[in-house]
């Protein structure tokens, strides 16, 4: 009963979401050749011409949305993505009429027109959707379209995915209970009893679907699991254990049907990647000119203050652990390290000169890195990049410490703003470089510039 619901209310949101395709065709023409009609079209088409084209959208639409994967059940689907799947399935429509369009020889389309239906079909399918979800949510708090779950597991994977469905009662997705060796003390469910009673329980609590959340050391068991299940007619879901280590942007895969889970790759790929360098090429740009004065007043205090060249290179370890030349302004006598190697700068370091002290502190000395961006050895946001001999100190010390190298090193980051900088503790530095990876948006980086500007570049603990 539940599955024929799901496949009616499949086919009333696949009905509306044609209509509102229509209705954006329609309302597409209107806003172009009447409300909006700039610029003035050359001959504008009868409204019945468009109308009588309609057609068109709604056969493409068909195809294309269910490619979007529009209409695939997600009741853990998050608006987000769901917000993503419509945008690709508007883009791909787009395109498609653009193709059409060329071998319609009736009349030729205003590609403003096409414009205007886009920005409709977007926004009106994003509130309609949203509109659909709270909808549901409210049937759900009301004790409607309910899905009874049960769990198998009561160790620590088991306790974070119970947390999650009780965090989110407008999934629908009611607890029924678990199943475990002996009762767990981080469940608050009701415990069903142990494997044993899977049958029994399955039976009792009358439950749709069964949620397989097994830590890493009891995988032993699944076997006996999956024999059992076997049996069983439930939807049953597996949840793997990858807490055991960081995930970082974490992607289910598919080579040839067997499925792989990726658990550590860089948050900057595909789309992400252009989207980050072509704000890392426009904001190191204008940056680079906004502070055009100081390019000739720092050069000329450096040769004024002690010998040696105004610029200074320096070997950083940057994304994949690729080492790449950092440039900054020369903050310190030549050849300051001869004697010593490589060591931390320390508050007083008599090593700096007082040109040099300043530059440290408002992070002046670190412009020239503006040039390590455009050439994209450095990003403009991202974790500091560090010395490959302290590196190797700190990747035995530190867990995780080597994640930081899956995104590009930055010139300001999540850490340096928040005073992680400098002789300060590792391990936060650590902590909120991975908190920037596993968060990363080409908004949060616009956040991190935005905050740098007031209070990332002068640190008191950059010396």
């Amino acid at each position: 009963m539940l599955k024929k619901k799901s496949e009616i209310f499949l086919t009333l949101l696949f009905l509306a979401d044609q209509f509102i395709l229509w209705a954006c065709w329609s309302l597409a023409y209107f806003s172009r050749f009447e409300w909006f009609n700039f610029p003035v079209a050359a001959s504008q088409p009868p409204f019945s011409a468009y109308f009588a084209t309609s057609w068109i959208v709604v056969a493409l639409g068909i195809p294309v949305f269910f490619y979007a994967q529009l209409y695939h059940p997600k009741r853990v689907f998050h608006y987000r993505a769901e917000s993503g799947a419509i945008l690709k399935g508007s883009l791909l429509l787009y395109a498609a009429l653009l193709g059409a369009s060329f071998f319609y020889r009736e009349f030729s389309f205003s590609r403003v027109f096409s414009v205007h239906f886009f920005v409709y079909a977007f926004v009106a399918l994003s509130i309609f959707r949203f509109g659909v979800r709270r909808f549901l949510a409210y049937l759900r708090k009301q004790g409607r379209n309910l899905r009874r779950i049960m769990v198998i597991g009561g160790g620590k994977t088991a306790r974070m995915f119970e947390g999650r469905i009780m965090e989110n009662p407008e999934l629908g997705l009611v607890l029924a209970g678990y199943l475990a060796p002996g009762r767990s003390d981080v469940m608050k469910s009701t415990y069903l009893g142990d494997f044993e009673q899977l049958h029994q329980s399955i039976a009792e609590t009358q439950v749709d679907q069964v949620y397989l959340a097994l830590d890493a050391d009891a995988q032993a068991d699944q076997e006996q699991l999956n024999h059992r299940l076997a049996t069983e007619t439930v939807d049953l879901n597996i949840i793997p254990d990858v807490y055991q280590s960081l995930a970082i942007n974490p992607e289910f895969l598919d080579l040839d049907g067997m499925p792989i889970i990726a658990l550590r790759q860089s948050p900057v790929e595909g789309w992400n990647r252009v989207f980050k360098r072509s704000f890392d090429i426009f904001v190191a740009s204008c940056s680079i000119l906004a502070v055009f004065p100081l390019w000739i007043v720092l050069p000329f205090l450096i040769k004024s203050s002690s010998k040696g060249p105004i610029f200074y290179r320096q070997t950083r370890m940057g994304l994949d652990g690729q080492s790449f030349e950092m440039l900054k302004f020369r903050s310190m006598r030549s050849g300051a390290e001869d004697k010593t190697g490589a060591v931390w700068a320390t508050k007083g370091d008599d090593r700096t000169t007082k040109i040099g002290a300043l530059m440290r502190r408002t992070s002046l000395d670190e412009i020239p890195q503006l040039f390590n961006v455009l050439l994209g050895s450095m990003s403009i946001v991202g974790p500091r990049p560090e010395r490959p001999v302290f590196i190797e100190q700190f990747k035995g010390q530190v867990p995780n410490y080597m994640l930081r190298h899956k995104i590009k090193a930055g010139v300001t980051g999540w850490a340096q703003i928040n005073g992680w900088r400098g002789n300060t503790s590792l391990e936060k530095r650590i902590e909120y470089d991975i908190y920037y990876l596993t968060h990363w948006s080409i908004w949060f980086d616009l956040k991190i510039f935005l905050l740098s500007l007031f209070k990332g570049f002068k640190d008191p603990n950059a010396y």
